[in-house]
């Protein structure tokens, strides 16, 4: 009976130890996500980037349980810094996006700052570029940065294939791996000038109120913007908890 009963103990102890472990592993996954990830996003079904209509955008602003939302454009870039290259993903946020995520909690190091009061553009970057690169805030060379123009033809040199421009950083941040390695975020503005697309946008995201409903929000959104756009909550943005 003893022996029965120290297995059955041992057993269960170590059932709960377990669970107790991936219980952890969760918060402390979705606490990263939940850094980066909006409540909600909205993006094209199909295509890069898209328009986003004005009067959408109202009816959105109006949505019950949604407190604001942030324009962003994403793509691929030829980051330079001295001598060393990176090719990273600029993402040009409007000042909203502050309100929308909690990126400027993440600081490694400097501010989460993208305009001057003078209007200058500044660059806030992962921590695993800024230490490929060997940058750092208060170093004063600029970091350049290559877009491949649209209208750009077969010519080898940069200077006709590439839209090329130079900022400085006001803030390194850390969330995790995969995105300090791979995001660099700009002014929306500036972001879309060297993209060459005037009014487009890669995503919609949208930080929810207190009070919102989940399901109910979503579903409002999706109403809104119809079948060509994707709407994803912030479990459906990540793959690792969508697939589950």
């Amino acid at each position: 009976s003893a022996v029965s009963v120290t297995g059955v103990a041992v057993g269960t102890m170590a059932l709960i130890i377990v669970l107790s472990v991936f219980n952890g592993l969760e918060k402390l996954v979705t606490s990263i996500f939940n850094t980066f990830d909006p409540d909600l996003k909205i993006s094209a079904a199909e295509g890069k980037t898209f328009i986003a209509d004005t009067s959408k955008l109202q009816l959105l602003s109006k949505v019950n349980g949604v407190s604001c939302y942030s324009l962003t454009i994403e793509e691929n870039a030829l980051l330079k810094y001295g001598e060393k290259q990176y090719i990273a993903t600029i993402k040009g946020v409007d000042e909203n996006y502050v309100k929308v995520t909690s990126i400027d909690s993440s600081m490694w190091e400097g501010d989460f700052i993208l305009k001057a009061e003078s209007g200058r553009p500044y660059a806030v970057i992962g921590v695993g570029i800024a230490q490929y690169l060997g940058l750092r805030v208060t170093f004063v060379e600029p970091l350049w940065i290559y877009v491949p123009r649209k209208s750009g033809g077969t010519s080898l040199d940069p200077a006709e294939a590439f839209n090329q421009e130079f900022i400085f950083p006001s803030g390194i941040f850390q969330i995790e791996q995969e995105y300090d390695s791979k995001y660099l975020y700009l002014p929306i503005d500036f972001a879309r000038s060297l993209i060459e697309n005037k009014n487009g946008v890669s995503s919609i995201e949208i930080k929810f109120s207190k009070s919102a409903e989940i399901k109910s929000v979503q579903r409002n959104v999706t109403r809104i913007f119809g079948k060509g756009f994707v709407v994803q909550n912030r479990f459906e943005q990540q793959e690792i908890f969508y697939k589950v």
